[in-house]
């Protein structure tokens, strides 16, 4: 099957076992967290709360994205340039394209299932007995479940976004055109809460929403997710069907 192939190869990659060396931040958060605003009164409440700051944090330290952009980078544009892709000749190459995608977001997913896991070992196993943090899986509002719930969704649903950016950007350009794009980009996402009228071009934009309409935060979070996802690989495959290999 095409896409177990690819997968099999892309998870062989060396760029990839360092982006999944990334896991283990649920053990350093309460470290980091002390740079996040807020971070610090917050994390405690319950585990979800405190996966809910591991995943932001991921997200906002760059390292992890730029990683995978390379990771991304690898499977698009230095296949083409080595000639690998020559052997795929023969398949449809929208079969190839979505493979790669897909093969590259079952990573992704790989990489968010270690952080939970890391996640739960980190509170139940090291700071619950502390006294450090509660012992909850929830909040107890049910409108910081909302909130996290919501918040966990968006990062998620950004690194989505960022691996189909740098796939469309990395067809046609150079690795470090690529890599930049997915560093940028993560970077305008972190500070969009700080620029007027700009926070809500990005999903993330609509978490603190989820405080008094979950279903409207939920809906625009998924309907602005899906704009990205959709323009980024409408236009990445148009770009992939017209290389030559």
């Amino acid at each position: 099957m095409l896409y177990t192939s690819i997968l099999k190869s892309v998870a062989s990659r060396r760029d990839v076992k360092i982006f999944f060396a990334f896991i283990i931040l649920p053990l350093l958060v309460p470290f980091l967290s002390q740079t996040m605003e807020g971070a610090q009164s917050n994390f405690g409440q319950s585990f979800l709360t405190f996966l809910d700051l591991t995943l932001n944090t991921q997200y906002r330290i760059i390292l992890p994205v730029m990683i995978f952009s390379l990771v991304v980078t690898s499977v698009f544009k230095d296949e083409i340039d080595s000639g690998i892709m020559f052997l795929y000749k023969d398949i449809n190459r929208t079969k190839i394209f979505n493979a790669k995608v897909l093969s590259l977001f079952s990573v992704y997913g790989l990489y968010l299932l270690g952080t939970v896991v890391a996640g739960l070992f980190a509170y139940y196993v090291i700071m619950v007995p502390r006294g450090a943090v509660s012992g909850s899986l929830l909040p107890e509002q049910m409108a910081d479940i909302g909130q996290a719930v919501v918040s966990i969704i968006s990062t998620a649903l950004l690194n989505l976004i960022t691996i189909v950016l740098v796939t469309m950007v990395s067809i046609t350009s150079k690795t470090i055109q690529s890599v930049l794009t997915g560093v940028f980009f993560t970077l305008l996402v972190t500070v969009s809460p700080m620029l007027i009228g700009i926070r809500y071009l990005f999903p993330s934009g609509y978490v603190t929403m989820s405080q008094k309409s979950f279903g409207m935060a939920f809906l625009l979070i998924i309907a602005l997710s899906a704009l990205y996802l959709g323009i980024c690989y409408i236009r990445g495959l148009q770009k992939f069907r017209k290389i030559e290999f």
